[in-house]
């Protein structure tokens, strides 16, 4: 049995879109972290620095987290020919795109998010705000070019590729982020997040 450890209003719906995609049975476990439940032994002995998403899978004695590297892990165990590629130049392309949703682009978005949407209205700066967004510019003309006369990032198929890197971007539409300057991302981002199982988890009660 798999084990998703986290709520909807964390990381772990990166987790739960793989999930579902691939339609593998899971059981979801909230962790309340103002009565400490994460920092109880049981949970520390899954993740020991306390955090979500984790995710445990009994049957290959697995515990693991960080979010993308859950992701990794159930598309090759249990997603190849479907989000894993068969090929060793298809593989390599979703880790370098995993990688870059990781260390290019979702620093930025976060930093920008954090500063228009979540910091107390008085606390907020605009310059701050403009140097995020010019920070994950370059990353956006990237994959809008990257995108250009094809519909996903590696191959023919939507990816765990297609899936990381949406899920990081699509965060930009909590601020109603225009994307009118990279069409070709647009038109991505849209396929990606229309997809059955990206609504059911969209759908799904925040908390």
């Amino acid at each position: 049995m798999i084990t998703v450890y986290g709520g909807t209003n964390s990381r772990a719906t990166r987790n739960l879109w793989v999930l579902e995609e691939l339609g593998l049975p899971y059981e979801q476990k909230k962790i309340n972290f103002t009565t400490g439940e994460n920092k109880t032994p049981e949970f520390l002995a899954i993740n020991p620095s306390g955090k979500v998403p984790a995710l445990g899978d009994s049957d290959g004695n697995v515990t693991l987290s960080e979010s993308f590297a859950i992701n990794l892990y159930l598309a090759q165990r249990y997603g190849a020919g479907k989000l894993w590629p068969s090929d060793p130049a298809g593989q390599a392309k979703c880790l370098q795109w995993s990688f870059w949703a990781a260390t290019e682009a979702e620093g930025h978005i976060v930093g920008l998010i954090v500063e228009k949407f979540f910091k107390p209205e008085a606390m907020r700066s605009a310059e701050a705000a403009k140097q995020f967004e010019e920070l994950f510019i370059p990353s956006l003309k990237r994959i809008d070019a990257d995108l250009a006369g094809k519909d996903w990032l590696v191959g023919n198929n939507f990816s765990i590729a297609d899936l990381q890197c949406a899920c990081v971007i699509n965060s930009l539409n909590m601020l109603r982020y225009d994307f009118t300057p990279y069409p070709n991302l647009a038109r991505w981002l849209k396929a990606c997040t229309s997809r059955p199982a990206q609504q059911k988890v969209a759908s799904m009660p925040r908390g």
